[in-house]
């Protein structure tokens, strides 16, 4: 059963990696024919950053087609953080899903990148999207990113992988951890825009009185966007947002919104928390 959770601070420090691992990875980049980024400094004895801002993995599509409230809103399909985290989406169905999280072990992450190192061969996999677009008018641009031993790799779906290796790796990513727990946050980026209203659009009256106070016609007003809010409302949201087409459209009084949420550590290229925040 999920547990569900508020806005979590993520806490925990990775334990130091095994010997055997470091020799798999120094076999690796021997054997490797691909040319990584320059390697970050790390102690001889961690396979990462153990950061939590640190990404060792990301599986992760690009749909530019979506607006960009809708894009800013989204969550990578799965990630893997320095620190532990796993941060992935369930889809429910159409227009219906669930972000969820865990804290996993070390010897966890390890055989999830013995996994991709061997079983997939990933460091053998390449970057083709930025030659291959030309032609292309609304592209689905499928990327990994691995950042292990201070060497970070990418590929995509335009290098020639096979039709499953992502779906596969993305299962793999997912399934690193147990015993997931819901995630829906209290505090996050909010940006609300003004927009005219679309008859066929589906739509969500909003009454700030229902939603904790919070009033999408006030932060629309307001010159700095996105904003910082926090309550029961950002939790309505997000559960919204979640499960409903990403067209739709907020009424407050007379007038009609669209909304971005960005929750720090959580959707794709949120912001960072900001501080002096009492949290």
């Amino acid at each position: 059963m999920l547990r569900r959770a508020s806005f979590p601070c993520f806490a925990g420090v990775i334990r130091r990696a095994s010997k055997l691992m470091i020799a798999l990875l120094l076999a690796l980049t021997v054997l490797s024919a691909c040319q990584p980024d320059a390697p970050e400094d790390l102690p001889a004895d961690r396979l990462w950053n153990p950061d939590a801002g640190t990404m060792i993995f990301r599986a992760d599509y690009s749909r530019e087609s979506l607006p960009e409230l809708a894009r800013i809103s989204e969550t990578a399909p799965c990630t893997v953080y320095g620190d532990g985290r796993v941060i992935w989406v369930n889809e429910l169905d159409a227009f219906n899903s669930e972000v969820l999280f865990d804290i996993v072990s070390e010897a966890q992450i390890q055989t999830f990148i013995n996994y991709m190192a061997f079983d997939e061969n990933f460091y053998a996999q390449i970057a083709g999207a930025a030659g291959s677009l030309e032609n292309d008018e609304s592209p689905l641009i499928e990327t990994i990113l691995l950042d292990v031993g201070g060497r970070r790799h990418t590929a995509d779906n335009y290098g020639g992988w096979d039709s499953g290796f992502f779906n596969r790796v993305l299962a793999a990513c997912k399934s690193i951890s147990s015993s997931p727990i819901r995630f829906e946050p209290t505090e996050a980026w909010l940006t609300v825009r003004e927009v005219d209203a679309i008859s066929d659009a589906a739509s969500v009256y909003w009454i700030p009185d229902d939603h904790g106070g919070l009033s999408l016609a006030a932060l629309a007003d307001s010159a700095a966007q996105p904003q910082w809010v926090s309550g029961a409302g950002v939790t309505d949201i997000w559960r919204l947002l979640h499960s409903m087409s990403y067209i739709t459209q907020y009424g407050e009084g007379e007038r009609m919104f669209q909304i971005g949420l960005q929750a720090p550590g959580v959707t794709r290229n949120s912001p960072a928390r900001p501080e002096n925040t009492g949290g």
